[in-house]
């Protein structure tokens, strides 16, 4: 039987998951006004949150390792809202200005794309190990927890893929979405984080 511990830690990583995928339709949008909409842009834009959630996979198991508690959890997920929240300033200012001009174009892209979305990207990609820390309380069962946990984790994806491209963008635009975005990984945080009360992840 699933319990409570492993339902909370498929909610986090959907929730992750689907800011992730959020930011990169919102980052397609932000950067289609400097940039043009281009195999180029969104090579760009791939790429960078793809190297964002790499490094954060791999810092996030060192992590997890070290400090892997919900407390930790929960600041990762709070600094991911704030870096999300970063990206707001840039939507109003010339953004190629903040980058060589006498780089190739293409290269341009990927520094602009980085500037905006890898540390966020990063910061995402460091939930998951923690989550998965949080959750196994049994080893013999981790080939069940961690395959269900990335199942949970891409159906997040799909879900703020399809929820951004459909609703909210033509809804409410790309700024809302980006604040949005960290304003409920800041809340998740202060529900998952337990920063002013010990209590251990749920069981």
């Amino acid at each position: 039987m699933i319990g409570r511990r492993a339902w909370t830690g498929y909610a986090v990583v959907f929730v992750a998951s689907a800011a992730t995928l959020v930011l990169e339709i919102a980052a397609g949008r932000l950067l289609a006004s400097y940039f043009g909409v281009s195999l180029y842009t969104w090579t760009s834009i791939i790429g960078v949150v793809l190297a964002g959630i790499s490094v954060g996979n791999y810092l996030g198991g060192i992590v997890a390792d070290l400090a892997g508690d919900r407390r930790t959890l929960g600041l990762v997920l709070a600094t991911a809202g704030m870096a999300s929240l970063g990206i707001l300033p840039f939507t109003t200012i010339n953004l190629l200005g903040l980058v060589p001009q006498g780089l190739p174009v293409v290269v341009r892209m990927v520094l602009a794309t980085a500037l905006l979305f890898f540390a966020p990207s990063a910061l995402l990609g460091m939930v998951s190990p923690l989550v998965v820390k949080l959750t196994l309380a049994d080893l013999e069962r981790v080939g069940h927890v961690v395959g269900r946990m990335y199942a949970w984790s891409t159906l997040g994806s799909i879900a703020g893929t399809l929820l951004t491209g459909f609703v909210l963008i033509p809804w409410v635009g790309t700024r809302s979405v980006i604040f949005g975005v960290g304003a409920v990984l800041i809340a998740l945080a202060a529900v998952t984080g337990e920063f002013f009360r010990r209590s251990g992840w749920p069981r």
